[in-house]
């Protein structure tokens, strides 16, 4: 069905744009207490302004950066695969928007399991009462991407199981 390939496209591209945008900000975490404001991300933490990459990440940050840079490179896969799903290919089975739906529902497992293991450990991380702890926008935008990578490989799918009308190209 082509409407649900069309579809993928934008849906698609929203989640691997979310997903880089995660990926390389620095507001995972915001810090508010009496000295100040600090924000951490994935690959560096700030407080006033200076911002400095930590000597030696948590292995729980590790396991994070691990999963949502497999979860991106699979979203991209899945961009590429279904811009080549539009390019007639007698494939059989293992068409174009089958391949896309299996890539886009691994990169969301990818980025679930990525954001879960964030939230499972950084949850209850704060200790000190004066300070409150929050998860910020890139934070978000990293659950955005899970749902709108499911998508993909939902609308993909469907697209793969409704054949095509025959038409003018089959004559």
């Amino acid at each position: 069905m082509l409407l649900c390939r069309i579809l993928s496209i934008p849906v698609a591209s929203i989640s691997i744009i979310a997903l880089f945008i995660a990926l390389t900000t620095d507001y995972w975490l915001v810090a508010y207490g009496p000295a100040g404001i600090a924000h951490s991300g994935l690959w560096q933490e700030c407080m006033g302004g200076n911002c400095w990459t930590p000597t030696k990440a948590n292995e729980y940050i590790l396991a994070t950066r691990a999963f949502l840079i497999l979860g991106s490179l699979a979203a991209l896969a899945s961009v590429i695969s279904l811009t080549a799903s539009f390019m007639p290919c007698d494939c059989g089975f293992l068409g174009g928007a089958f391949v896309t739906s299996i890539v886009a529902v691994t990169g969301a497992l990818f980025t679930l399991v990525g954001v879960v293991v964030f939230t499972a450990e950084s949850w209850g991380k704060n200790r000190d009462p004066q300070i409150q702890l929050t998860y910020e926008w890139s934070f978000y935008l990293a659950w955005v991407a899970f749902p709108m990578m499911l998508l993909t490989g939902i609308f993909s799918f469907v697209a793969h199981l409704c054949p095509s009308r025959p038409g003018y190209e089959n004559v």
